[in-house]
């Protein structure tokens, strides 16, 4: 049974669309991040993903502890001799009136790439843990600043 020439027509573009769809997405960026193989820089920063260091006090007051602030963080600090005669809901004020968006339900996984980024430690608003693997959470975690290079062409 021999197709019609409708059939071969639509034959034709369902491969043609499966190719485009197969390729599309398929180049690699100029950029990619590389995790370096040398010995890692102490880390500067906490936040929640990492887990809080010990002894650090908020960002917001000088410190560098990104972590959301919550009862179990406070509770923390407390223990730490840090921020004695504060309570949960005067911290979240202050981070509230400095305008610093925290990660919420409603707010989290942007990588801090949202319109209250950049993160709090490279001078943005945004409070979110950046994402693991990339040059942010390097960046943020490290304290690290990293200067994208053309690609080398090779010969």
């Amino acid at each position: 049974m021999n197709p019609t020439p409708i059939n071969r027509m639509h034959l034709r573009l369902l491969s043609a669309l499966a190719l485009a769809l197969i390729f599309a997405g398929c180049t690699t960026p100029e950029v990619q991040f590389v995790a370096d193989k040398g010995p890692r820089p102490a880390p500067v920063y906490c936040f929640d993903s990492v887990g809080h260091t010990p002894g650090s006090k908020p960002f917001i007051m000088g410190g560098t502890c990104c972590c959301t602030p919550t009862q179990a963080l406070m509770d923390k600090y407390h223990a730490d001799g840090q921020l004695q005669d504060m309570q949960l809901a005067a911290l979240l004020a202050l981070y509230e009136e400095r305008g610093v968006k925290l990660l919420s339900d409603t707010h989290k996984a942007c990588n801090n790439l949202c319109q209250w980024g950049p993160h709090l430690v490279k001078g943005g608003k945004c409070m979110v843990p950046p994402t693991p693997a990339t040059f942010n959470f390097e960046e943020v975690r490290y304290g690290l600043r990293h200067v994208n290079t053309p690609p080398k062409k090779k010969k």
